[in-house]
């Protein structure tokens, strides 16, 4: 069985998800093409415009995709080389043959060259590097500024070639394959048929209007109002207010010296607000989101994972009758949850902080089963 990965967020799943799967399908030959998708929360510390069982049912009824697994929201709030390794992990423990992702370059030759050509090691780098942090920059704008200094022939500034580098140095068996993006970059707000998620959901906020989506999205957005961080707001903003600042420093990404500027921003009337009023040069929007993340979750450093290329378990969140064959074929091989159980502990969690402000009683981790999709 010929099984190709893809790594996502589907927020939401757009025409551009559809045609990079499809795409994917073709050129690798897959009989199976599987979805390793973000939980609740992405990768940039957002919640999710919709939960993770209706985000995996509406790319599995697009028949693009025939298997979501969950990638756990402790290895995907991570920066972009902790989420790769981690991604790539269940990929291979599904015996992907083929990644495919979405790039800028669309040049899978240029990405590899780049991923193997050990950049990080040279002392040119490490001297840019430290550059580039003293001048106030964050970690990752640093590593990319310090990156183009040694190797300016791969732009390691944009999004989906940034996932694409992490992902070829993180591979050990898989193959890696790339489909050029089409339509709008990765926060472009233009109207098209083929938008960026972020122009999608600005044009809906804005709007009510849903556009450059297959019909099983639109349905999502017809059925429930979209999420978004206003909704979490009032719950931070007491944990901001309430948390004695030494309890804010044992949360994944604060530090001694960024706990004081949260505190500050329990004080802002909206989210927006609190995190325009945060965010520097050092503490990137990306970054700050991440911190909250962890303080509405009260997620502490001592349950972070130690290691990010292991992920103890494989969940499927969404299948149809291709998509059981393969999770069938690996079944003796991974750790499959299918049931609520102790692993999913922190899930629950997550869950729960997610979906208390939207008052959705559906949304009980301990509830939820595997989705079952007819292809018919």
């Amino acid at each position: 069985m010929q099984k190709t990965a893809i790594i996502a967020e589907y927020n939401p799943f757009h025409n551009g998800h559809y045609y990079q799967a499809q795409t994917a399908r073709h050129e690798t030959g897959a009989d199976v093409m599987i979805a390793i998708m973000s939980a609740q929360f992405t990768q940039r510390g957002e919640p999710a415009s919709f939960d993770k069982w209706k985000r995996a049912k509406a790319a599995v009824e697009s028949g693009a995709i025939d298997l979501v697994i969950e990638l756990p929201t402790q290895y995907g709030v991570q920066r972009a080389d902790r989420f790769a390794k981690a991604s790539v992990s269940i990929a291979e423990q599904l015996r992907c043959q083929t990644l495919s992702f979405g790039s800028e370059s669309g040049d899978i030759d240029a990405i590899l060259h780049a991923a193997r050509s050990h950049v990080e090691e040279t002392s040119r780098y490490k001297e840019a590097l430290q550059e580039a942090l003293h001048e106030g920059h964050s970690s990752a704008q640093a590593s990319s500024r310090a990156f183009r200094t040694v190797y300016p022939s791969f732009d390691l500034t944009r999004p989906n070639n940034i996932l694409g580098y992490h992902y070829a140095k993180a591979a050990k068996m898989i193959q890696l394959h790339t489909v050029k993006r089409l339509g709008a970059d990765y926060h472009d707000p233009s109207l098209m048929d083929v938008m960026s998620a972020t122009g999608i959901r600005a044009h809906y906020l804005d709007t009510g209007e849903v556009r450059a989506v297959p019909a099983s999205t639109e349905a999502m957005f017809r059925t429930q109002p979209m999420t978004h961080w206003e909704h979490y707001w009032p719950v931070l903003q007491f944990k901001l207010r309430t948390l004695p600042l030494h309890t804010l420093t044992e949360l994944v990404g604060i530090d001694a010296s960024l706990a004081p500027r949260l505190k500050q921003a329990g004080v802002e009337p909206s989210f927006e607000r609190a995190l325009a009023v945060v965010s520097t040069r050092r503490y990137t929007r990306t970054a700050i989101q991440r911190a909250f993340v962890a303080v509405l979750l009260h997620w502490l450093k001592v349950e972070a994972p130690t290691r990010f290329d292991e992920v103890p378990y494989v969940r499927p969140l969404a299948f149809n009758d291709l998509g059981r064959h393969a999770l069938r074929d690996v079944k003796e091989d991974v750790q499959l949850v299918s049931k609520f159980d102790a692993r999913l502990d922190f899930e629950a969690r997550v869950t729960e902080a997610y979906r208390l402000p939207l008052q959705d009683d559906a949304l009980i981790e301990h509830r939820q089963r595997p989705q079952f999709i007819s292809s018919k």
